[in-house]
């Protein structure tokens, strides 16, 4: 089940921000990975637990609380403490670009 992402190249990237039900896709995969105890939201712990994976991955110190909290408030539109799917696609749909950016 969790097997390494592969890389995706700009058709693919393009297909998925223009296709509201792929964007889902990818975005609930990754959420389900992050989402470690399955509870449907993204809390403080398990967003943390993902910072400092891609932290060491690309050999930056490790996120502080404040770095965290900072995070959570971008993502959590509605203020309830915690990331829900549809806003964590937000965040997916912003890295995309990014990728697509950088890959043009």
């Amino acid at each position: 089940k969790n097997q390494p992402p592969k890389l995706i190249n700009m058709s693919e990237i393009d297909a998925i921000l223009n296709d509201d039900a792929k964007l889902t896709e990818v975005a609930k995969a990754a959420f389900d990975a992050v989402d470690t105890d399955g509870s449907g939201y993204i809390e403080d712990k398990e967003l943390k637990q993902v910072m400092e994976t891609v932290a060491k991955d690309i050999g930056i110190g490790s996120p502080s609380d404040d770095d965290v909290k900072e995070v959570l408030k971008e993502l959590d539109a509605n203020n309830d403490g915690k990331i829900s799917l549809d806003e964590f696609k937000v965040l997916i749909r912003q890295v995309l670009e990014v990728m697509k950016s950088q890959a043009a």
